[in-house]
C-alpha cells in the first residue's frame, strides 16, 4: 500500500493546530493565575482590580485563541474530507460510484450530479488520480497528481461552494 502524503500532511496540519491550541490554552491559564495572585495582593482594591482585570484581558486577547480555534477546526474538517475522500475512492471499485459519493459528500448543497461541470470535473480528476496512485503503488509523479487534484477541489469548496458542515 502506497504512503498517502496528502493525508500526512492534512494529520500534521492538525497535530500543529492541536499543539498550538493547547498552547494557548494553558498561556490563557496562566494569565488567570497569575492575576488571580495580583489581585490578592492589591488588597482588592476597586480601581486596582478594575486595571488589573482590563490588563489581564488584553493580554488573553493577544493570545488569539479565537483565531487559534477557528484554524484548529478548518485543520480537522480538512483532515476528515481528506480521510473520508481515501476511505470513498478505496472502497468502491467503480470510478463513477465512487465519483457520486466524494461529489455528495463533498459539495451536497450543488444538487444532482450534474449540476456543475468544474466540480464534476475535478471530482473525476481526483478519483482517475487517486485510484492510478493506488493501484501503481505510488510514485512521485501520481502523488503530486492527486495532490493538485486536491488543491483544485479544495479550491472549489474555497470559492464559496460549501460543504456540508460549513453552514
Amino acid at each position: 500500500m502506497p504512503r498517502h502524503h496528502l493525508i500526512e500532511e492534512a494529520k500534521a496540519e492538525l497535530d500543529v493546530a492541536y499543539e498550538e491550541v493547547k498552547r494557548a490554552e494553558r498561556e490563557i491559564m496562566a494569565l488567570e493565575s497569575e492575576y488571580n495572585e495580583r489581585i490578592k495582593v492589591s488588597d482588592a482594591k476597586e480601581a486596582c482590580v478594575e486595571t488589573l482585570m482590563a490588563e489581564k484581558e488584553r493580554r488573553q486577547d493577544d493570545c488569539r485563541i479565537e483565531e487559534i480555534y477557528k484554524l484548529q477546526k478548518n485543520a480537522i474538517e480538512r483532515f476528515a474530507r481528506i480521510s473520508s475522500a481515501f476511505t470513498i475512492i478505496g472502497s468502491v471499485h467503480s470510478d463513477g460510484v465512487g465519483v457520486d459519493l466524494l461529489r455528495g459528500l463533498l459539495f451536497s448543497k450543488q444538487g444532482s450530479r450534474t449540476g456543475n461541470v468544474e466540480i464534476d470535473r475535478a471530482v473525476k480528476a481526483f478519483v482517475r488520480n487517486l485510484r492510478a496512485f493506488s493501484l501503481d503503488e505510488g510514485g512521485y509523479e501520481l502523488d503530486k497528481d492527486v495532490r493538485e487534484s486536491w488543491a483544485v477541489i479544495e479550491e472549489i469548496l474555497n470559492e464559496g461552494h460549501q460543504a456540508p458542515d460549513d453552514n
